[in-house]
């Protein structure tokens, strides 16, 4: 089946149920002698149908229609019947398993719920359904009479119910059995049976290699199988003997007066007892099948103690029902029955678990606890000794680990307060005493740490903390003595770091090198309660004894009993070298008692002199080099060391070699200061004198800029003048002719003419970076502007082969620009485009308006207004020149003169008079929109890297591929001044090879603005 795929095994099954409703109907029809018109008082294919339903679902109702319809066809049923019929059961079915599955059925029946379920839903609810609809079509369709419906209803009513109740569990069992079906004959089996037999005969047992089994479980497991199989053969052949005997047999009118039927009674029990749900269902369903057979052949009680047929067939229905619902409801309570205890055996097991858990973290946790519950405090009289004797002798429960912290074996002594007092130390008994009498008489809860004896004299120290709910004490005994260590530990640490803390910082709070020492000694020997404390210093760290002296006590605090040890200086330079050598490694000395160790005889010498017991000795280092020694004596006798001491000392030598270190840090200050004055006089002559020499230099640069362009421009014009004479000059002008060819003569122009070009763009950029550029707006029609330059530049255009195309709207508003400038700007963006593209270049000038978001600061404002690139700024007296023979672009026309007349400027501009008024709304001006004119010129050509694009609007860029239009790199370089200097931006964008695009943006005139000549 599992080869076939969903669709193919649907309808394999719907086929299945057809043939099964068609056939057990056409046997019952057969077996009970039903004529066309006759209900079923048992219908089995009201089981098969439910049965189908419930195990593959609802998508198998086509097989119940299509069985119906088969069952009822070949009995000569009019079709109209047979339809009602097929709908009548089809519904049944559904309603039947629509209610079970709503109720939550299990098809194990393993639930008295289930069971009742199917009573109530199938048996009695869905056949009541369609026993009605049933017999309603056969006497509407005429084929069946309308005086016979009741007994017809009532007869299909309860055969159907009888069907579902015997063959539906059937069906259920038998597919859970298949489902769950496991050979018993496997490997452990066999092998115990050839073990049992070769046993019998006195022969070595068969080993089997692959599986080992012990003796006693493959005993057990076959002794279990033959009981089982044989307990399942006994109870099979008593149960059909006995039904055989008395549902098939001629019964006797006299003896059928005893209900002998109920004889099979125990065997269900037994069934349902021992083998549960499937026992139970197979037996009833047995016992029915063999009850049916038997009247139907005329033998059995039913038929002996009936008066009629009909009355034969209600005592058969009553038996069949009877028998199962019984077998069906104590099968259901026995498995329930063992499932709840497989349950408890589950949780009783789960109990242990968690309880052997809880053993083993109290022990890892070292936890006991005790419990009491406060009914057993019945005290005998009221008075107080009474109660307190009647406490003192209650019996607690105590868990093991509580038996063992206490120092007992668990459950070798009464667990009374009593005998847990006897294990609390003396002088905590009466803590512990007065706690545990106020929880169990006041009910109050507590929490004490206090100290328990063990038996070998030890003392552990826990913490007992209590807890009342629900009329019971619980109170938990936990052993923290490593903890109430560590704590202990942990505060006198904490103790020392607070006193080191101090310490260091009254020893840091000078500065002063004697005053440290000082205050380090006395310090040392008031926390270590010494009879001395003492630093001797070596020749380091900047500290020059006086020769022969190599160590010196030069600091000391000493009781009065002792002798001072200040001064004492050691001038054995080997015995120094040796001290040296032991301290080098920072190594400490600590000596309990001088009199039991062996000493050189100069340090012998030494402690006797100065009553010396006990020393601990620790190096102070400056960097890598010993200082000198930090040193504790004890002259009163021996002292032994410990371990924090020994730790606090050096902490404290590593805070005094700190505090050494800033003294000397301090001192290197002081004499770096004496010095900074006479430094920094030093250094601010050298800085004027470099200022002076910086503004000498830029004096000769501008002296020898304006000498050389004027030493350039002088000969260059003469030259032109000349040689532009020359070809003006027509041969009847001229006697003689000229002496070289004109195409050489115009070469010579055109080169004039670039140096010229050079020379004053030169100038001009000097002008710019020194003054600004001066400019002179006024409303500009841009398109004619274009022309006339594309007009000029046709000759560069056929030469290159290039293509020059505007694209400027015919509505385009005037900009506010200086036309000259603005001419030098386009000539030279389009002259590059021509000049640095290979021949056949396409090139574009476009214009148009667009909308620009901006915001001045006030100190921007100002800026502007001041600005010598403002137009309001042309008033500057310096911005007239009068050097060279041509117009400068700072010189200044006959309406300009006017317009600085009608504003009285007098050299120096003022600010207008609504300056104040835009200063006052704060440091920013509101943002406005305003409309700009941007202009493109975009070729086609090889492009422009990102490196030189980063550059390419600088001053001097000596690239031989970058797009400059003079080889000094002034074009761009002037382009950018001028756009700025109009309010504007310029840039670029290009990759290499994809062409290039200039841009740059002008202020639009206002259709409401007047034309001024300055703006």
């Amino acid at each position: 089946m599992k080869l076939l795929n969903p669709r193919t095994r649907t309808l394999l099954y719907t086929g299945i149920l057809a043939l099964a409703y068609f056939v057990t109907g056409k046997l019952a029809a057969s077996m009970l002698g039903l004529v066309k018109t006759e209900p079923s008082p048992v219908w089995p294919p009201a089981g098969i149908a439910l049965a189908a339903l419930l195990l593959q679902g609802r998508r198998m109702w086509p097989g119940i229609v299509l069985g119906s319809v088969l069952l009822n066809s070949t009995g000569g049923v009019p079709s109209a019947v047979i339809a009602t019929s097929a709908f009548s059961v089809t519904l049944q079915a559904l309603a039947g398993e629509a209610l079970l599955t709503w109720s939550g059925f299990s098809t194990k029946l393993d639930r008295l719920r289930d069971v009742l379920a199917l009573v109530a839903g199938a048996v009695i609810g869905s056949t009541f359904l369609g026993s009605i609809l049933g017999n309603l079509g056969t006497c509407i369709f005429g084929w069946a009479q309308w005086s016979n419906f009741p007994r017809n209803w009532w007869t299909t009513w309860l055969g159907d119910g009888m069907g579902i109740l015997i063959v539906t569990p059937v069906l259920l069992t038998l597919k859970h059995a298949v489902n769950n079906f496991k050979s018993p004959l496997k490997k452990p089996i066999i092998s115990s049976f050839i073990t049992f037999f070769n046993r019998q005969n006195n022969q070595l047992p068969i080993t089997n290699r692959s599986h080992t089994f012990s003796a006693t479980e493959n005993r057990y497991n076959l002794l279990f199988l033959i009981i089982n199989y044989s307990e399942i053969a006994l109870w099979l052949t008593l149960l059909l003997s006995v039904s055989w005997l008395f549902f098939c047999s001629k019964t006797q009118a006299a003896i059928a007066q005893y209900p002998l039927e109920y004889l099979p009674f125990p065997l269900i029990v037994w069934a349902a007892l021992r083998f549960q749900s499937a026992g139970a269902i197979f037996a009833y369903s047995i016992v029915s099948y063999i009850a049916i057979w038997g009247a139907v052949q005329g033998g059995g009680p039913f038929l002996a103690k009936s008066d009629n047929l009909k009355q034969a067939v209600l005592f058969l229905q009553a038996f069949t029902g009877t028998i199962a619902l019984v077998a069906l409801m104590l099968a259901a309570a026995v498995a329930e029955r063992q499932q709840a205890l497989v349950e408890v055996r589950r949780t009783a097991a789960m109990l242990r678990d968690r309880e052997a858990s809880l053993a083993n973290a109290q022990r890892i946790a070292q936890l006991g606890n005790w419990d009491l519950n406060c009914a057993a405090l019945t005290a005998t009289d009221n008075c107080e000794e009474s109660a307190e004797h009647h406490i003192s002798n209650i019996e607690l429960r105590w868990s093991n680990e509580l038996y063992r912290l206490l120092g007992f074996a668990p459950g070798t002594v009464k667990p009374t307060p009593e005998v847990f007092l006897q294990a609390v130390h003396p002088e905590d008994r009466e803590l512990v005493a007065r706690s545990q009498r106020q929880a169990m008489l006041q009910r109050q809860a507590y929490c004490i740490n206090y100290r328990i004896v063990l038996a070998d004299g030890s003392e552990r120290t826990v913490c007992e903390q209590s807890a009342i709910e629900s009329g019971a004490i619980a109170a938990t005994v936990q052993d923290v003595t490593e903890r109430h260590r560590a704590e202990t530990a942990l505060r006198a640490s904490s103790d020392r770091d607070r006193l080191l803390s101090e310490i260091a910082l009254r020893i840091r709070q000078s500065l002063d090198l004697e005053e440290i020492l000082n205050t380090t000694v006395a310090e040392v020997r008031q926390f270590f309660k010494a009879d001395r404390a003492f630093i001797g210093i070596v020749d380091a760290g900047g500290v020059h004894l006086p020769s022969p002296v190599y160590a010196k006590v030069v600091a000391e605090s000493v009781g009065a009993q002792c002798r001072s040890l200040l001064g004492w200086v050691l001038a054995d330079e080997n015995l120094l070298e040796n001290q040296k050598t032991f301290y080098a490694n920072n190594r400490v000395r600590s000596i309990s008692d001088t009199a039991s160790i062996q000493l050189s005889v100069p340090i012998a010498q030494l402690y006797s002199d100065y009553q010396i017991r006990a020393t601990l000795n620790v190096p102070i280092f400056l960097g890598d080099e010993l200082f000198g020694i930090l040193a504790v004596n004890q002259c009163s006798g021996p002292r032994q060391w410990q371990e924090f001491e020994i730790d606090l000392l050096e902490k404290l030598a590593t805070q005094v070699a700190i505090a050494l270190q800033q003294a000397q840090l301090l001192q290197q200050v002081k004499a770096l200061n004496a010095n900074l004055e006479s430094q920094v006089e030093e250094r601010t002559h050298q800085l004027q004198q470099k200022m002076h020499e910086l503004q000498e230099s830029n004096r000769l640069k501008d002296l020898f800029l304006h000498a050389v362009s004027h030493n350039l421009r002088t000969p260059v014009m003469g030259m032109l003048i000349l040689l532009k004479n020359l070809l003006n000059k027509s041969p009847s002008d001229s006697l003689q002719d000229v002496p070289v060819s004109r195409s050489i003569l115009q070469r010579i122009v055109q080169a004039s003419e670039h140096q010229l070009t050079m020379v004053n763009s030169l100038l001009d950029a000097h002008a710019s970076e020194v003054k600004g550029i001066v400019i002179n707006t006024l409303p500009l029609h841009l398109p004619s502007l274009a022309s006339a330059i594309i007009a000029d530049l046709e000759p560069m255009l056929a030469k290159n082969q290039a293509t020059l195309t505007q694209d400027i709207p015919a509505d385009l508003p005037q900009v506010k620009a200086d036309r000259q400038h603005l001419q030098r700007v386009l000539e030279n963006l389009l002259t590059n485009a021509i000049k640095h593209n290979p021949p056949g270049v396409n090139i574009t000038f476009k214009a148009e308006v667009i909308a620009v978001e901006t915001a001045l600061s006030y100190e921007e404002n100002s800026q502007a207004l001041t600005s010598p690139n403002n137009p309001l700024a042309r008033c500057i007296a310096n911005g007239i020149s009068a050097a060279g023979d041509r117009p400068r672009i700072g010189e200044t026309t006959q309406k300009n003169q006017e317009t600085l007349a009608k504003f009285n400027l007098d050299g120096s501009c003022k600010m207008p008079r609504y300056q104040g008024q835009i200063g006052n709304i704060g440091s920013k001006l509101p943002g406005v929109t305003v409309k700009m004119v941007r202009c493109t010129v975009t070729d086609n050509g090889v492009g422009i890297s990102a490196k030189q694009r980063e550059s390419l609007f600088e001053l001097y860029v000596q690239d031989p591929n970058s797009r400059q239009l003079t080889g000094l790199g002034l074009g761009l370089y002037l382009s950018k001044q001028i756009i700025k200097a109009h309010g504007g931006e310029i840039g670029v964008e290009s990759t290499p090879g994809g062409g290039s695009t200039f841009w740059f943006l002008l202020p639009a005139v206002k259709s409401d603005e007047p034309s001024f000549s300055i703006l």
